[in-house]
């Protein structure tokens, strides 16, 4: 399950909890390309602390394609991690996809959402 909250008119938080489906990606897509639609470009803050995978590589590879269908309207994607991998990954994901991205601890959470929140710089 994916829990979806809105923080501000172009920005939501996502809450991943345990293991993540194909369903759940094409439940949230509708959300997602919503703010799209409004926005163009949407600013995303991910708690990743109760994310526990994917229940099968058909949820992996939906996941793969979600971010790759909307990475481009991602201005600013803020991750509050559980685990060392996750930072990891975040600095992976600064290197190879479009948005501005930055790993947070969970006590951080509130500086997560200054920064998604703050103006861009460019």
């Amino acid at each position: 399950m994916i829990k979806a909250e809105p923080i501000s008119a172009n920005a939501l938080k996502l809450t991943p909890q345990g293991k993540l489906t194909a369903a759940d990606f094409r439940a949230l897509a509708p959300r997602v390309d919503a703010l799209i639609e409004r926005s163009g470009q949407i600013r995303l803050l991910i708690d990743a602390t109760q994310f526990d995978g994917w229940d099968s590589f058909e949820g992996f590879e939906t996941h793969a394609g979600f971010i790759r269908a909307h990475q481009r309207h991602v201005e600013r994607l803020a991750v509050i991690a559980g685990h060392d991998w996750q930072r990891w990954l975040i600095d992976l994901a600064r290197m190879v996809l479009h948005p501005e991205a930055k790993a947070f601890d969970k006590a951080d959470e509130a500086e997560a959402r200054r920064w998604i929140a703050e103006p861009s710089r460019g």
